[in-house]
């Protein structure tokens, strides 16, 4: 796994939505768990978030360690 992902061998691509009107993007983060034992696909959304990686990111990995560990 990743350092943002202790323990987790994950496979993933987050992102970044405009929405217009100047508000804040929304954040997005999708992806899966590439462990036959654990076998979760994934998308997180995070309406006017701001960037994926690291606000969709880290709801992802809260998420994933509950139902893993």
């Amino acid at each position: 796994g990743s350092s943002s992902f202790p323990g987790l061998s994950i496979c993933a691509k987050s992102g970044t939505a405009e929405v217009g009107g100047g508000r804040t993007p929304n954040a997005w983060f999708t992806g899966f768990l590439n462990d036959p034992e654990n076998p979760y696909a994934f998308v997180v959304l995070v309406e006017n978030g701001g960037y994926g990686s690291s606000v969709a990111g880290s709801v992802a990995n809260r998420v994933l360690q509950d139902l893993v560990n």
